[in-house]
C-alpha cells in the first residue's frame, strides 16, 4: 500500500512552483504573444474589409456615374437628333413651299405667254386672212 509521508508535500511544493513559474514564464509569453497575432490578424483582415468596402463603394459611384453619363449622352445625341430632323423638316417644307411658288409662278407665266401668243396668233391669223381674201379679191389690203 502507498503511504503518505513528509516528501508528498515537497512534491506538492515543487509541482505548485513549476505551475507559478511554467506559467509566469512559459504560458503567459505565449498566450499574449497568440493575441498579439490574433489582433494583429483580425486588425489586418477588419482594415483589409474596409478597404474592400471603400473600393467597392468607389466602383458602385463609378459605375453609376459611367451609367448617368451614358444615358446623358445618349438624350444629347437623341435631342440633337430630334433638332436636325425639325431642322431638315422645315427646310424641306421651306423648298416645298418654294417650288410650290416656282410652278406657280411658272404657270402664271406660261398662261400670260399663251394669252399673249393667242392673241397674237389671232391677229397674225387676221392679217392672213385678210391677205388671202385680198388675193382672191385682189384687192389690196
Amino acid at each position: 500500500m502507498i503511504s503518505l509521508d513528509g516528501s508528498i508535500f515537497a512534491a506538492i511544493a515543487v509541482f505548485l512552483f513549476l505551475v507559478f513559474a511554467l506559467n509566469r514564464l512559459l504560458f503567459r509569453p505565449l498566450l499574449d504573444i497568440q493575441q498579439e497575432r490574433e489582433r494583429r490578424t483580425t486588425g489586418v483582415e477588419a482594415q483589409a474589409n474596409r478597404g474592400l468596402e471603400h473600393y467597392a463603394d468607389l466602383f458602385n459611384r463609378y459605375q453609376a456615374t459611367i451609367k448617368n453619363t451614358r444615358l446623358e449622352g445618349y438624350r444629347r445625341q437623341e435631342q440633337v437628333r430630334a433638332e436636325a430632323i425639325s431642322r431638315r423638316a422645315a427646310r424641306l417644307d421651306e423648298a416645298r413651299r418654294a417650288a410650290e411658288q416656282l410652278i406657280q409662278q411658272s404657270r402664271a407665266t406660261i398662261q400670260t405667254e399663251t394669252r399673249t401668243a393667242h392673241e397674237q396668233l389671232g391677229r397674225e391669223a387676221q392679217e392672213i386672212a385678210r391677205g388671202i381674201a385680198a388675193s382672191i379679191l385682189q384687192r389690196p389690203a
